[in-house]
């Protein structure tokens, strides 16, 4: 019997615990499922997502706030796990809304923006065969840019190669190493068409070391886009008038 009654005293403890996780999540601010529903219904009441966004971060800085004050209230008052606890909780839904907010505002700004406006067309290349001395003593390439797509025979993209990447190489191995032994190779890059959605890029250019894409159309190369090409093109749209007019 007494068994039993720890059976079940432990499972009407996970159903206390559940519910209350259920109630937490239904919270209207971000990140919470709450949240996303708060920005779908001020989205539907305004017009605009970046209100709708703007609303929501809000509400779960100010939800994570709470929770730290009251966490910290907990630790002056001697209940110091369960505090210390709800200041973690509060950071992290501190942060997530921040990183949340952030990442929506940036795709609702770059909506309808293709890759080819924010890519730099006809990027300069180096040959496959181009011994890692060659390389990083051409000033063409030296004093340019910090990285070049790579083409073997045929203009037929191989992969990216960096300076940083190249200069890392022992100065013994130069001569007798290739680019393409220090390269990236394209099946580990992004590779959009230009008329891809720049958006969907974004996450693909943050997930990837090299933080660049090659944009081929017709397995052609037709241009490159770094991160700082989206800040680029994400400026331009924050202060243009023509922006703001698409979200009134």
């Amino acid at each position: 019997m007494s068994g039993a009654g720890l059976a079940v005293a432990a499972l009407a403890w996970l159903a206390g615990i559940n519910i209350l996780l259920a109630v937490f999540n239904a919270l209207p601010a971000a990140p919470l499922d709450g949240g996303r529903l708060l920005r779908a219904i001020v989205w539907w009441k305004t017009g605009s997502p970046l209100r709708a966004t703007a609303v929501a971060t809000a509400a779960g800085r100010v939800l994570g706030w709470l929770l730290v004050g009251l966490g910290l209230y907990l630790v002056l008052v001697g209940a110091v796990f369960s505090g210390i606890w709800l200041v973690v909780i509060g950071w992290f839904v501190i942060a997530m809304a921040s990183v949340e907010g952030g990442q929506a505002r940036l795709r609702e700004l770059l909506a309808g923006i293709p890759v080819s406006d924010a890519m730099t067309p006809d990027p300069m290349t180096v040959r496959a065969t181009t011994t890692v001395s060659e390389f990083l003593t051409d000033p063409d390439y030296r004093y340019r840019h910090s990285a070049f797509p790579v083409v073997a025979n045929g203009n037929i993209v191989a992969g990216l190669v960096t300076l940083k990447r190249a200069d890392a190489l022992p100065d013994t191995e130069r001569a007798s190493t290739t680019v393409t032994d220090v390269m990236v190779p394209v099946d580990e890059l992004p590779t959009p068409h230009p008329d891809d959605p720049l958006a969907r890029l974004v996450p693909e250019l943050q997930a990837r070391p090299a933080h660049r894409a090659l944009v081929l159309e017709g397995g052609r190369l037709v241009g490159i886009v770094t991160s700082s090409d989206i800040s680029r093109v994400t400026a331009w749209l924050s202060s243009s008038s023509a922006w703001r007019k698409r979200t009134l």
